[in-house]
């Protein structure tokens, strides 16, 4: 029984031994180093070209929004949408019977001029003149009169109705008496009464004194100033007024509308006087127009024949031609007209665009090239350009034309506007088209090339034959610059690589990278580590 025992205790022992065995044979087995693989390119030799990839919109070459200097009715129209036209055809012309007559009228007195006027012509042209000045002094004392008007006007809506407001108002502490939405208000319009007491003296003194007739409009627009100031005041202070209520305020209803009242007097009368001015200024600039019209009617007059007056009058047919000019519209290129809105018998107001004419056949690309990729455009730069409208199979060549010096901020990126010129006349391209646009910016040929993924950072502490598993690592000098590149290329045992550092030159837009010192040809690089 012992024995049997015994037996059973050690085939136990010799099973237990042998799953210890087998545990720890499968730990080594899936813990221990497995040898790395690599993924490998070869460096060869070849064209390294770096592209610029934007998209753009066709547009044509040439194009002009055409539209009229002047408003008016059309009464010629010349064109339709689709027809071709030369550079100076009639597109369109505007009722121009008026400006016909003007120029007829011009040509006429030229003519009169060059044979020389009359006495009695000359007499009739000098009565002209005696006549306008007579008017000119009638304005002008007017003008006076209604400067002294325009103050009483002014000075009584302040006095008579705004000053109700206020306690102290020709002083120069005034204190207004309703309520203001704040303290600082309170102290402005306070101000304000102190600034149009000035005001209203100044206007005073010069109400008192002579004004001389002549110096009428100099003292017009001082007292045009004035009154402007004075209606600012008026305006805030009726703000004021207008926010009160009898919660807000303690008044009652019946003292606020008093007040209300009083402020719309004041407005009244302020409004008058500028208005007055206004009108004083506007028949004074007249009067004076009228004047020197007239004065300078008979200076031509009295000029006879001379060639100084027939330079005048010509001055003058040359004027009226160019303003009958205006009533014609002329197409500023050759090509072919897209848009031709009004009809015949038509206003068109002045500056309105009635018409456009583009070239025909000839287009260009607009694109706009971020400021991380413009200083690698160069004019000149060779683009192949496809179009969203036909496949990914049919190009066309172009060419970089002009590059805006400034910026164009889209959608908060600085970019610049390049633009492309297609070189030669297609049938297929249509203006407002979608190009996709690859810029050749740059090319070498024949140098040494690694795929761009091969190249990694280089260490950036020196590493002499540290060895890591199957890893070799090594570097031929004794520190290496931050920032850097290297490669790693693979040993003949195809199990370990060698860090290299490199100088790299052209980023090419297919993944490969010109390689100018540190790597050559058919050599194996390294582009994954597995």
């Amino acid at each position: 029984m012992r024995k049997t025992l015994k037996r059973i205790f050690l085939r136990w022992y010799v099973i237990i031994a042998l799953v210890i065995l087998v545990i720890v044979g499968l730990y080594y087995w899936t813990h221990r180093a497995k040898a790395p693989s690599y993924e490998t390119a070869v460096a060869a030799i070849g064209n390294v070209i770096e592209k610029v990839s934007v998209t753009g919109q066709i547009l044509p070459v040439d194009k002009a929004d055409l539209a009229f200097e002047k408003s008016g009715v059309i009464t010629v129209l010349n064109v339709k949408v689709g027809q071709a036209v030369k550079r100076g055809d009639l597109i369109a012309k505007l009722d121009d019977a008026g400006d016909v007559a003007a120029l007829a009228a011009a040509e006429a007195k030229l003519d009169d001029l060059s044979r020389g006027l009359r006495p009695e012509e000359l007499a009739a042209d000098q009565a002209k003149v005696g006549s306008a000045s007579v008017a000119l002094a009638n304005v002008k004392q007017d003008a006076v009169n209604a400067i002294r008007t325009a103050y009483i006007q002014a000075q009584s809506a302040v006095v008579n109705y705004a000053d109700s407001l206020f306690t102290n108002p020709q002083s120069a502490n005034p204190n207004i008496t309703v309520r203001t939405d704040s303290q600082t208000r309170q102290n402005s319009i306070d101000s304000e009464r102190v600034a149009v007491g000035d005001t209203l003296g100044n206007w005073k003194s010069a109400v008192d004194m002579t004004i001389p007739p002549d110096h009428a409009a100099d003292f017009l627009d001082k007292a045009q100033g004035y009154a402007t100031t004075i209606k600012a005041f008026l305006n805030d202070l009726s703000g004021i007024v207008n926010g009160l209520n009898p919660g807000n305020s303690g008044l009652t209803q019946q003292v606020i509308d008093a007040e209300l009242t009083a402020m719309n007097s004041a407005l009244s009368g302020v409004n008058q006087s500028v208005t007055s001015l206004t009108a004083a200024s506007s028949e004074l600039r007249n009067a004076v127009a009228a004047y020197d019209q007239a004065n300078n009617d008979f200076n031509v007059a009295n000029a006879g024949s001379s060639p100084q007056a027939i330079r005048a009058q010509s001055a003058t047919v040359a004027t009226f031609q160019a303003e009958l000019d205006k009533d014609r519209l002329l197409s500023p290129i050759a090509g072919v007209i897209t848009k031709a809105d009004p009809k015949v018998g038509e206003f068109v107001a002045a500056g309105s665009s009635a018409f456009t004419v583009q070239s025909d056949g000839q287009y260009k690309i607009e694109a706009y090239v971020p400021e991380a990729d413009i200083a690698k455009v160069a004019l000149a730069d060779a683009a192949d350009v496809t179009l969203d409208a036909y496949s990914s199979d049919t190009h066309f060549a172009t060419v970089v034309s002009s590059i805006d010096p400034a910026e164009t901020v889209l959608e908060g990126v600085p970019t610049y506007k390049v633009t492309l010129l297609f070189g030669e006349p297609d049938a297929r391209i249509r203006s407002g088209m979608t190009a996709n646009t690859e810029i050749s910016t740059h090319e070498v040929d024949n140098v040494v090339t690694v795929p761009t993924r091969a190249i990694i950072d280089a260490p950036s502490v020196s590493a002499t034959g540290a060895t890591s598993g199957t890893f070799t690592t090594t570097s031929p000098t004794a520190s290496t610059t931050a920032g850097s590149k290297a490669v790693r290329i693979l040993n003949a045992d195809g199990k370990s690589f060698t860090t290299v550092p490199v100088k790299v030159g052209l980023k090419g837009s297919d993944g490969t990278t010109e390689i100018i010192s540190g790597v050559s040809a058919g050599q194996k690089v390294v582009t994954y580590v597995k």
